[in-house]
């Protein structure tokens, strides 16, 4: 039983020297410190501080119905009501962690090269992810397939996010698969602060990536819809370069 104890009082935040007083006094009943000390061969010092420190746990009580004052632990029913309410903290806890993993994530950087990376799933994540690259003020590039993303994306999505775009005043490039969703864009170009090229048909993709700041973020359209943001200040570099030599080479 001292085995059981003692993980349930490490496991609510007691000190192993803690665990050991509050074990000798559970199994001694109400007694003094001096008697405590001298079972559990504590040195008196130290059993004092032993004691106050589990008194204001909560997990010893002071024993006023004996003529001397007495020390007795709570009930083992205390405990588990403790220890119930422990978990519960910790499961609130793991569920506000897990919630807010992606951008805990991007504040973890082991070293000045290592990339940030961020992952995003489902519609509701896309509203987060789509937020992320409207929090920049300078243009945003675009590669996309416009056939892809309408298949998992209602008109009403695809105008909010212009809408919020333009609101802020983010201008854009896009370079677009050669279809007929394609073209579209290409046509609402002067009514949206955009400028679209068309590549070459044999061009196909369909995966959106967007370029903005110092990050990529990628849209990926399979069964789900599944979101990363990577922000490197040379990885961006790199792509950027790569957007730029394209819509240079794409009439």
């Amino acid at each position: 039983m001292d085995k059981l104890i003692r993980d349930v009082l490490l496991d609510l935040g007691c000190t192993e020297k803690e665990t050991s007083f509050f074990i000798t006094n559970y199994k001694m009943g109400p007694a003094t410190i001096n008697e405590i000390a001298k079972v559990g061969r504590f040195e008196r010092s130290t059993a004092y501080i032993l004691a106050e420190k589990l008194i204001a746990k909560g997990f010893i009580l002071k024993d006023f119905k004996q003529y001397k004052k007495s020390l007795i632990t709570i009930e083992p029913k205390t405990l588990l009501r403790m220890l119930a309410a422990k978990g519960r903290q910790i499961g609130r806890h793991e569920l506000a962690f897990q919630e807010n993993l992606p951008d805990l994530q991007a504040l973890y950087v082991a070293s000045e090269i290592r990339p940030r990376v961020r992952t995003y799933e489902g519609t509701s994540g896309v509203i987060a992810f789509w937020r992320d690259i409207l929090s920049v003020s300078q243009e945003v590039l675009l590669w996309t397939n416009q056939e892809t993303e309408s298949k998992f994306f209602t008109p009403e999505h695809h105008k909010l996010f212009i809408k919020e775009r333009l609101h802020k005043q983010i201008t854009m490039r896009v370079l677009a698969v050669n279809n007929e969703k394609g073209s579209l864009l290409v046509k609402d170009d002067d009514f949206s602060m955009r400028k679209t090229k068309l590549l070459p048909e044999h061009i196909q993709f369909s995966a959106e990536t967007y370029i903005y700041g110092t990050k990529i973020a990628v849209l990926d359209y399979k069964k789900d819809i599944i979101g990363v943001i990577i922000e490197s200040e040379q990885i961006t570099a790199a792509q950027r370069a790569i957007f730029e030599l394209t819509w240079e080479q794409t009439s």
